[in-house]
Order: C-alpha cells, then sequence, then structure tokens
C-alpha cells in the first residue's frame, strides 16, 4: 500500500496501444489534484511548541559549556483521560480531514479493494480511495465519522488527462472498450433522514458521465449534512471503527 506517493509510471501498452492500465495509470496527478482542492486544517501545536523550548534549551546549555549542571527539562504534559475513551459522539473528534490511499495491480495484486464487498485487486487495476473523515485514534485504532470515494481503474484510453474525472467519465461513455473504470460510495457513523434525502451508498457501479454526475450529487449532499449546522442536528453521529485506515494514515 501507498499513500499519495506511488510511481504509476511503467512501459506497458496493449497490442494496439489503445489504452494504459496497471500502474501506468497516473493516479498520483488524480489523487494531487484532489488534495490540492481541499482544504488543509492546522493541528494542535503542544508538541511542536514543546520541541521548539527544548531546542532552545540545548542551544543555550552548548554556549555556556555546562550541560552537567542544567536543570532537567520539564516534563511532559500529562495525559487527559479522554485521550483513551473511545468516542460516543462526534464531539470530540478531529477536524474534518482528506485521507487518500493508492493501490496498483504490480505491486499489490489479490489484496482487498476498499468499497468493493471483498473484491480482489487484479495485477491489470488500479485503486484509488478518497475518505473524508472526523476522526479519534484509541491506542492503535481509528474512529471517526465521514464518507468514502473508490475508484477502480480496470483501463483507460491513452492520452486521457486522469486528473480530470469528467474526461474519465466521458470516454467511459463513449469508448468503453478503450476505458472501464468503476466506483463505490460508502458513509461511516451516519444515520438519519437528512442523509437518506442526498446519499445512498453505491458497490462497484459503472463510472462513466451518470455515475460521474451522481457522484458530485451525492459528495454534495453528505457534505452538507455534515457541515450545516441545521442539519447536522438532525442527524445521528455515532463514530465507528474505521478499520481501513490506521493512525498513520492520518
Amino acid at each position: 500500500m501507498i499513500l499519495c506517493s506511488i510511481n504509476c509510471r511503467k512501459n506497458i501498452q496493449d497490442e494496439a496501444d489503445d489504452y494504459v492500465w496497471d500502474d501506468e495509470i497516473e493516479l498520483e496527478e488524480l489523487s494531487n489534484a484532489l488534495t490540492a482542492s481541499f482544504v488543509t486544517f492546522e493541528r494542535d501545536s503542544t508538541w511542536a511548541e514543546l520541541g521548539d523550548e527544548f531546542n532552545a534549551m540545548d542551544s543555550i546549555l552548548i554556549q555556556n559549556g555546562k550541560i552537567g549542571d542544567a536543570a532537567p527539562p520539564p516534563p511532559a504534559p500529562p495525559v487527559p483521560p479522554e485521550v483513551y475513551t473511545i468516542p460516543q459522539m462526534r464531539k470530540g473528534l478531529e477536524a474534518l480531514k482528506m485521507v487518500v490511499k493508492i493501490y496498483d495491480g504490480k505491486n499489490h495484486a489479490g489484496v482487498n479493494i476498499p468499497g468493493f464487498g471483498g473484491l480482489k485487486l487484479d495485477k491489470s487495476q488500479s485503486n484509488l480511495n478518497i475518505c473524508y473523515v472526523e476522526t479519534k485514534v484509541v491506542d492503535i485504532t481509528v474512529y471517526g465519522i465521514g464518507y468514502s470515494i473508490h475508484y477502480l481503474f480496470n483501463k483507460v484510453k491513452r492520452g486521457i488527462e486522469i486528473k480530470n474525472l469528467a474526461s474519465v467519465a466521458a470516454s467511459a461513455q463513449l469508448q468503453n472498450n478503450k476505458t472501464s473504470v468503476s466506483y463505490s460510495l460508502q458513509s461511516f457513523g451516519i444515520t438519519g433522514n437528512e442523509l437518506a434525502k442526498f446519499f445512498k451508498p453505491e458497490v462497484n457501479s459503472n463510472f462513466d458521465v451518470e455515475g460521474f454526475a451522481l457522484i458530485q450529487s451525492k459528495i454534495d449532499g453528505i457534505h452538507n449534512v455534515i457541515t450545516d449546522t441545521l442539519l447536522s442536528a438532525r442527524t445521528k453521529f455515532t463514530p465507528e471503527i474505521l478499520d481501513f485506515l490506521v493512525p498513520d494514515n492520518l
């Protein structure tokens, strides 16, 4: 598994030289474009500030040549009990963040494809997963709420700019013998009538012009439920284990 850093260039082409597949599909370009469009939230700076204090202290001690006589560094701040508490409500989760995962068939053939109901990745396929989640890590387990989009690229017509999903969808619509892509949509820890109005899960659906439009509509809908104060108040948020994520992904 590679997070947003896969080398997707490879000299593989079919006999007709009409489409690309496997890790030749430029998923990194698409990943970078999606990441750039997402608002980055600042993290807590407490530990960074503490590290700056230690560095400043080291500098002073070295200048004075009195390391042995120096006062010991201040103790680390105590860890509050809630850090180890499994979240039961949305309150206490970190701000919404975007997590991207990429799998290519060359290096990950046989893995279960996230969002595709146990379907395993073939060596000729590539998989892109984008998750928008509010999370809390307890020990090594990630809990949270949110939603995810999963793309399975079987092949893409040579010359199609992969970071332009609208072009990929149009190619799949008009030239499905050269471009073949599927998608899934999932939500986590969110239930209620407001969600049902805007969002319905999808599993292994065809990504074409209609699929592209449906994805945009459903993403707008669930994002509104998560971020709108009134809609959120009428929606139930119950953090669940996000077993497709590990703390290092966040």
